[in-house]
């Protein structure tokens, strides 16, 4: 059996300790993973796996993803606050009795989602272009041609937008462009970077930097690279270990890419402390609750939470599901589903991650299933792709053709018939950036403190910022005073808009057009003014309509500065 030295976190039952010593690892499982050390008498370690078992376990990450992100959906955004679901809900009626709470199984074909489907069009990206290393101006022109709307939210479409406009990844992700950064978006597009980089998280990382900087920032983009490393290195954990220990020695691994400031790390960290300590490892639902109360409700660490879709809470609460489920598949994907929040992207995570470890066959076995569709409607959510129909199988099969390119380009190594032979990368860094603050806040359309005169705010618009949008027609109008620094104004633009005069304390800043042409399913939320630089004292903003009847809308002010009068 071919080995790998290496430094390791040793997991002994339900405790984790530190060991300043080096760990054998002895790589296996059914043939797929090994480890060598390098020739040549070097002290650079080779990992070998086999290509034909990684199609079983490529093919084992598609099917766990779209089985787990079907399984968490019903209960997407139904509890966001106590009292949260429990064990006693699985296999109950939601929804007023549309669904019931259980796995999905029998879809034929599978059908895309936002979990899967841009995960899906990042790898089209890859084999178009014929490179594992898009560029800005590639991911721009992938969006407009194969994304697009309306299937997109928060962050994702604030990104969108932009690029409509112009703009290019990483620009799309800053705070000044993108309100939604810190929220979930990233961490359910890139984790098919990890596993197309097979035992090299350093290469995983640099092949999903502009993807997850497309949407998300700082505390978000940690926690999305936190995923990719966890799937990178799942190829080269110890098959030796039990499953719940791999999946903590996975996660022990990531932790190290994210600064203590931030607060993933905090989350993660307290996450793994409360799981330890609690001697009832069934009693997921006291760490969620605490999770809840510690972050959502008093703000530790820094943290604020805004929306169920933050990156922060969904973070916190993927970690509950991941160490209470100790690698069991079913056990993962039930936690994650009743653990609340923005609940079908954790499961989705956790479903490929596991599905990967499992492998295709392995799944078949935890279900005792051996009739899993095969085919996966991508058509479903994005467009214009040259296999509206495609298949797991075949989308695995092209996913080996890009590790070949990725192991040879990117990590010097050698495809030898049916294996690859991978020198072992350097450790994982903790993210160089200095704790930072970001001082943009949102006053939402639904704020109570805006003056609306003909505007109403409507709770039923899921592409807006807030779940919410504020509709106004002829000679609408919308005042509210803030205290800050800067402001911008986000507003749906569309083929059905009209225009709006904007002043900023009285001054006119001149006439807005929120038609949009260019595109029917373009825009919808975007920045349309900005005022940076202005005084720290308090300020209106005042929003006059045109005497048409075409839709005029606000989605939110973003403004440095929180304080509304």
């Amino acid at each position: 059996m071919r080995q790998l030295v290496t430094r390791a976190w040793l997991v002994m039952g339900r405790v984790v300790a530190l060991w300043s010593v080096v760990l054998v690892i002895a790589c296996g499982g059914g043939g797929a993973v090994g480890d060598a050390p390098a020739s040549g008498g070097d002290d650079i370690a080779t990992h070998v796996i086999e290509r034909t078992a990684y199609l079983d376990q490529l093919r084992g990450f598609w099917l766990g993803g779209v089985i787990a992100n079907w399984t968490g959906l019903p209960t997407e955004n139904l509890r966001t606050t106590a009292p949260f679901l429990t064990d006693d809900d699985w296999l109950s009626s939601q929804r007023d009795g549309r669904v019931t709470l259980d796995y999905v199984l029998d879809q034929d074909p599978w059908q895309a989602d936002d979990d899967t489907d841009i995960e899906y069009v990042y790898q089209h990206a890859m084999e178009q272009y014929g490179t594992y290393l898009l560029s800005g101006e590639q991911i721009s022109q992938e969006w407009q041609d194969h994304i697009r709307l309306p299937r997109l939210w928060v962050s994702n479409l604030a990104a969108l937008g932009q690029m409509q406009n112009g703009a290019v990844p990483p620009a799309t992700s800053l705070p000044t462009n993108n309100p939604m950064w810190d929220m979930i978006d990233a961490q359910l597009t890139t984790e098919i970077f990890g596993v197309l980089a097979p035992g090299r998280p350093d290469v995983a990382l640099e092949m999903a930097h502009l993807p997850i900087r497309t949407t998300a920032y700082l505390h978000s983009e940690w926690a999305a690279e936190f995923y990719v490393i966890m799937h990178a290195l799942a190829p080269v954990v110890d098959s030796g270990l039990s499953r719940g220990d791999q999946v903590m020695w996975l996660a022990e691994q990531a932790r190290r890419r994210v600064p203590d400031w931030s607060y993933v790390a905090d989350m993660y960290d307290f996450v793994k402390a409360e799981y330890l300590a609690n001697p009832d490892k069934d009693d997921w639902e006291q760490t969620r609750d605490r999770l809840h109360e510690r972050y959502q409700l008093d703000g530790a660490a820094g943290y604020v939470y805004r929306y169920s879709w933050d990156a922060g809470i969904n973070f916190g609460a993927s970690i509950v599901s991941l160490l209470y489920g100790e690698g069991d598949y079913k056990k993962t994907i039930r936690i994650g589903t009743l653990s609340g929040w923005d609940s079908d992207n954790p499961t989705a995570t956790w479903g490929g991650l596991l599905g990967f470890l499992y492998g295709y066959a392995g799944l078949e076995e935890h279900f005792a299933k051996r009739d899993f569709a095969d085919g996966y409607n991508i058509e479903r959510t994005r467009y214009g792709l040259p296999r509206p129909l495609d298949s797991l199988t075949a989308m695995s099969e092209r996913g080996l053709e890009i590790i070949d390119q990725v192991v040879v380009g990117a990590m010097g190594g050698e495809v030898e018939q049916d294996t690859w032979l991978i020198p072992a990368g350097g450790a994982i860094v903790v993210a160089d950036v200095a704790e930072t603050e970001i001082a943009w806040t949102a006053i939402e359309d639904s704020d109570p403190r805006w003056e609306f005169d003909g505007f109403a705010s409507e709770p039923r618009h899921w592409n807006a910022s807030g779940a919410t949008l504020a509709f106004g027609h002829a000679d609408c109008a919308a005042r509210i005073a803030f205290s800050g620094t800067a402001v911008q104004y986000y507003a749906h633009r569309s083929p059905t808009s009209g225009s709006v005069t904007l002043s900023l304390d009285g001054v006119a800043q001149g006439t807005f057009d929120l038609r949009y042409d260019a595109d029917p399913e373009g825009q919808f939320y975007v920045k349309v003014f900005e005022a940076l630089d202005l005084d720290d004292t308090e300020h209106t903003f005042a929003i006059a309509c045109d005497s048409t009847d075409a839709e005029k809308t606000i989605d939110m002010l973003w403004v440095i500065g929180d304080q509304a009068d």
